[in-house]
C-alpha cells in the first residue's frame, strides 16, 4: 500500500476503500526515504493520511528524509524514536509517539510518556515525565519543547531539575560545615 510517499508492508490488510479506513492485524513495516519504521499493528485511513503503528514501535531516521536538509548543517545524524504507539501524519510530516516513548541521537537520550516531532517545523515536543540526557548531563522536566534548526529548548516542570556533572580537576561542591563539637560547662 503507498500513502502520500509512504510505502506500508504486511501480510493483511482490511481495506475500505470508500471511507479509506484500514486495518493491519499483524506486523507492519513502514518506509519512506530517510526513515522506516515497524509495529505489531496498524491502523489508519488513507484518505487522511494518516496510519498508527501499535506494539514494539520502533522508528528509525538515517538523516535521508528531505525535510533533513531543511535542518541545516548541524543536522545531528541518525536517530530512533521507540514507543508502545506511534501515530504518522502524512500530510503533515509529522509522529506522535505515545507509551514509553525513547528518543536516542548520537549520546542523546529522551524519554517521556508522549513526544511529537514535526519534520516541517523542524520541533520535538515531549511531555509527561521527560528526562533527557547527554553524557552524564541531565534534566527533569514536564515538558520540553526542542526547535531542531536553532536548538532552543524550553523547559517547563515542577520542580524542574538539571544535573551537570562536576569538570575534572574542579574541586568539586564544598563540603558541609561540621557541628562543632564544644563542650558545654
Amino acid at each position: 500500500m503507498e500513502m502520500n510517499g509512504y510505502q506500508i508492508e504486511t501480510d493483511q490488510t482490511n481495506w475500505n476503500l470508500n471511507s479509506g479506513d484500514f486495518t493491519m492485524p499483524h506486523e507492519v513495516k513502514v518506509t519512506r526515504p530517510g526513515t522506516d519504521a515497524r509495529g505489531d499493528k496498524a491502523k489508519g485511513n488513507t484518505k487522511l493520511g494518516t496510519a498508527t503503528l501499535i506494539g514494539n514501535v520502533t522508528v528509525h531516521d538515517n538523516g535521508g528524509a528531505p525535510e533533513a536538509k531543511d535542518v541545516g548543517p548541524d543536522y545531528q545524524g541518525p536517530a530512533t524514536i521507540t514507543s508502545d504507539q506511534l501515530t504518522l501524519d502524512s500530510k503533515n510530516k509529522s509522529y506522535d509517539a505515545q507509551g514509553n516513548v525513547r528518543f536516542v541521537q548520537g549520546d542523546r537520550v529522551g524519554t517521556s510518556e508522549r513526544a511529537v516531532l514535526n519534520q516541517t517545523k523542524h520541533t520535538l515536543h515531549m511531555e509527561g515525565n521527560v528526562v533527557l540526557a547527554q553524557g552524564q548531563s541531565t534534566m527533569k522536566a514536564n515538558v520540553v519543547d526542542y526547535n531542531l534548526q536553532t536548538r532552543d529548548v524550553i523547559a517547563n516542570g515542577a520542580p524542574m531539575i538539571i544535573r551537570e556533572p562536576i569538570p575534572q580537576g574542579s574541586p568539586g561542591p564544598s563540603p558541609s560545615p561540621k557541628p562543632s563539637k564544644k563542650k558545654r560547662k
